[in-house]
């Protein structure tokens, strides 16, 4: 009998093992001694432990078990660490964790962002560099909100990416969507992104005029 011919065809994934060992590099150097961080920023630890506490703190990030203070950030990078505290219960390093791994996937946003544009070569040097950033490094073993944020941001201009490169007006809305996720992380901070991603959009886009136009509407709406 004749073989039948396969018509699904295999997808074979390539793995870079240099990304790989970056990644394993970042992971060691944001987790070493979290284990110690003991109350880390304990101003939002205290936040962190109100929160846990009821569901009106939690969502207006309430400093106070009462809920009458909130603290001075939005509530969303806090959210990630009360939920960590929640699983695994009341430790140093459930506070940072959510710090850590945001901070590794930061890391492996800029691979996937530098690559499409400047090659192999130079994602693996971008995210070394980032890596071995020292204050990446430091905040990745906090509880501050930086490392949600830069995440965050990260995000936002790899979907854009996709979205010109995919010629989808509505994934540039989630682009800007996520922004708008940063704000409420650590507020206009998050906005210092917003004048590169507009030139990008405009400059790499190859749709005609009106439907950069009404992406960039559509973007900003978001």
């Amino acid at each position: 009998m004749e073989q039948r011919k396969n018509i699904f065809p295999k997808k074979h994934v390539k793995i870079d093992l240099w990304l790989v060992a970056i990644l394993v590099l970042a992971a060691f150097l944001y987790g070493w001694n979290i284990w110690e961080a003991g109350s880390a920023n304990s101003f939002y630890t205290s936040a962190i432990i109100s929160m846990s506490e009821s569901w009106k703190n939690f969502w207006y990030a309430s400093f106070d078990p009462a809920g009458f203070i909130t603290v001075d950030k939005p509530p969303v990078a806090l959210w990630f660490m009360v939920i960590f505290v929640k699983i695994f219960g009341l430790h140093g390093w459930s506070i940072v964790i959510s710090s850590v791994l945001f901070s590794l996937g930061s890391v492996f946003l800029i691979y996937k962002i530098v690559k499409p544009y400047f090659g192999t070569l130079a994602a693996r040097i971008a995210a070394l560099l980032m890596t071995l950033t020292p204050i990446v490094v430091v905040d990745a073993r906090t509880n501050n909100m930086d490392a949600t944020l830069v995440f965050f941001l990260l995000l936002a201009c790899y979907v854009l990416q996709k979205a010109v490169s995919k010629h989808n007006i509505w994934l540039v809305g989630l682009a800007f969507a996520l922004v708008g996720v940063s704000f409420n992380v650590k507020m206009l901070q998050a906005f210092m992104i917003l004048p590169a991603m507009y030139v990008f959009y405009w400059i790499a886009s190859k749709e005609n005029w009106k439907r950069i136009l009404w992406g960039s509407v559509v973007g900003t709406m978001h």
